[in-house]
């Protein structure tokens, strides 16, 4: 019944096929099997397993190790990337690097805390050898060096990332996403009003002299309401402080209701940010007000209306909210008041 106990018969038989230590046991095949567990069987005493024990005795963890000393320092005549997918561990791997030992310890101890499997151990060892063989102390890791030959291995990055920031030797050199965002957004726009309007993007992003820095969504919303404007400009003017009044008149002309108000909290807030910078002499949108924010008012429908919805009405749920839309429209009766005693 089960390919793995008729294997462990055959052996115990002499080396028969699989199968025919049952029937010449009892001469012809059995009416029955006896359920059982796989690898329930007990091991040989001789087993290297119970001979050295080597499950159960863990590994000893490296010794323990602290931040190289730096004596005297070699400076480089200029900076070269490295290329760790050239690098061969048969022939490459110095364990006596002090960085390399630094590094190992330092795995360990946050293994140890975080709780890494066997697996994850391993990985980011191999990671550590593959980086840190021939460290020095001018040496700065760079993320752009180590994802190529760690993702090609398939070795985890997260986990070795990790203990490199804990050296302090690490230098995320991604690019991040608001950068090309931003960079496409400013395509098109005349280089001095570029450099206005990146400049108040990055402060409302990261914060500035008295400027808290906003959330993402705010900046996207922003630069978004202003972005065809500055495109227009960017065809008269080179600079903010070539726009007048007059031009934001022009502009606020087309616009009513929250498309209004919305560009001109936007305005504000880049010529107020030029005016703080000194990029502009005036801001030209001071002093215009906002105006009273519209509000759309809720009319009843004429009877009209209610009676051709009633008779549209193909659903008795549809001629009940119809129904219903309809006494509404009725005046209501004033009950008298009951009598003073």
């Amino acid at each position: 019944m089960c390919w793995q106990q008729a294997a462990y018969e055959s052996k115990a038989a002499g080396g028969l096929p699989r199968g025919a230590v049952s029937v010449l046991e009892s001469g012809e095949r059995l009416p029955f099997q006896q359920p059982f567990f796989d690898r329930m069987k007990r091991r040989r005493p001789e087993s290297p397993v119970h001979e050295q024990g080597w499950r159960s005795r863990p590994k000893p963890p490296p010794p323990p190790a602290v931040r190289p000393t730096e004596r005297w320092t070699q400076l480089r005549l200029f900076e070269a990337r490295r290329d760790f997918t050239r690098f061969d561990e048969s022939a490459d791997v110095d364990l006596a690097n002090p960085w390399l030992s630094w590094a190992l310890y330092l795995a360990y101890r946050r293994g140890e805390a975080r709780g890494w499997r066997r697996g994850v151990r391993f990985a980011v060892r191999r990671a550590l050898i593959i980086v840190l063989s021939r460290h020095s102390c001018l040496d700065v890791v760079y993320y752009s060096e180590v994802f190529p030959a760690l993702r090609a291995l398939g070795i985890t990055v997260e986990r070795t990332l990790e203990v490199l920031q804990e050296m302090g030797m690490f230098v995320d050199d991604r690019p991040q996403a608001f950068d090309g965002w931003l960079e496409a957004k400013l395509k098109g726009l005349a280089p001095g009003i570029r450099d206005d309007v990146e400049a108040w993007a990055r402060a409302l992003r990261d914060g500035a002299p008295r400027i808290k820095p906003r959330n993402i969504k705010s900046v996207w919303i922003q630069m978004n309401r202003l972005r065809s404007t500055l495109l227009h400009w960017s065809d008269r003017y080179e600079h903010l402080v070539e726009v007048t009044r007059e031009d934001l008149a022009e502009v606020l002309d087309g616009m009513q209701g929250f498309h209004r108000s919305n560009f001109l909290v936007a305005a504000r807030s880049l010529f107020a940010f030029c005016r703080k910078r000194r990029s502009i002499f005036r801001n030209p949108i001071r002093g215009i007000r906002m105006g009273q924010h519209p509000y759309g008012l809720v009319q009843r429908p004429d009877q009209d209306d209610i009676d051709r919805a009633t008779e549209a009405a193909t659903t008795p749920a549809a001629r009940a909210r119809a129904h219903a839309r309809r006494r509404s429209r009725r005046p209501h009766r004033r009950h008298p008041l009951p009598a003073a005693r």
